[in-house]
């Protein structure tokens, strides 16, 4: 991030018990959303799945928001909402009300920036030169501030996130408080499971394979140095498709996510936690939760 300035990542501790519980009950859910569509795709949508996970460190006033989805068939006969060409439908799964409480995005909203340029491009109301479209594909893969901050003051960020949020259905989405903060623009674990989930079906498919090749494409290392190898992305196999954010100290909070698109399945981890927590015990949260989140399915 450009503002606030994002410390550097001290050495891991081990992620509380109180963080794979839950966190491993989602996991087992998933894999029953995933493995058995029929069945799926027959029962209504849970929301609140699980208790929140708060304070997924010991720490008074944590939070860790976890969502899952997955793509599944519907049943012969069968409507509902998510259903996409009558085939397919978006069941997800999250920890209740920590995956519905909006949080600072710090450089995820960059997903959000790429996929309206790539959409605007399309339509013929940008023009992207190739340098614009490397910058795009750097701001997404090392990270790049400089990059996000250009295209955001370009082309009128606030109203990409809206824009975002109004073609995707993001209904907890929203532009930042302060127009030139990017990194402050807020959303939800449901609603990032949401976007990554329907990309392919919303976004131009050609549009939607360049974005997950820029994700697929993530270095260990992002432009501003920081280790980008946590949560999703230090875990999932290599060159899955992930971005990574990090933020402190807004409000006196540090942030740090990881979402990512691991086969047929979305991965979403936010995490906040206040500023005397640090980042090497946020990151190992994260990546008990990717973890487990990413466990070979039983049977």
């Amino acid at each position: 991030m450009v503002s606030p300035v994002p410390s550097r990542p001290v050495p891991a501790r081990p992620p509380s018990y109180r963080v794979l519980v839950p966190v491993l009950l989602l996991a087992l859910l998933l894999a029953q959303v995933l493995l058995e569509p029929r069945r799926a795709a027959a029962a209504p949508p849970a929301p609140g799945l699980l208790a929140p996970v708060v304070g997924p460190l010991g720490a008074p006033g944590g939070t860790l928001a976890v969502a899952v989805a997955g793509l599944v068939p519907v049943a012969p006969g069968l409507t509902g909402p998510g259903a996409t060409g009558g085939r397919l439908v978006l069941r997800t799964a999250d920890n209740g009300p920590a995956a519905a409480r909006p949080l600072p995005t710090a450089s995820l909203v960059k997903l959000f920036l790429a996929e309206d340029l790539l959409h605007r491009a399309r339509a013929g109301t940008v023009t992207l030169g190739e340098r614009d479209r490397r910058l795009l594909q750097d701001m997404i893969s090392a990270s790049n501030d400089p990059a996000a901050s250009q295209f955001w003051d370009r082309f009128g960020g606030p109203q990409m996130v809206r824009d975002v949020a109004a073609r995707y259905g993001l209904r907890d989405t929203a532009p930042p408080d302060d127009p030139s903060q990017w990194g402050e623009t807020t959303t939800t674990a449901r609603d990032l499971a949401r976007f990554l989930g329907t990309l392919r079906q919303v976004a131009d498919p050609e549009d939607a394979a360049t974005l997950l090749s820029w994700m697929s494409a993530t270095t260990p290392v992002a432009a501003d140095g920081f280790d980008q190898r946590f949560g999703v992305f230090g875990t999932a196999p290599p060159a899955t498709a992930v971005k990574q954010g990090w933020m402190c100290c807004l409000s006196g909070q540090r942030h740090l996510h990881s979402v990512g698109v691991v086969g047929n399945r979305v991965v979403v981890l936010l995490s906040e936690v206040p500023r005397s927590v640090s980042y090497g015990r946020a990151r190992a949260a994260l990546d008990g939760a990717a973890a487990a989140l990413l466990s070979p399915p039983p049977g």
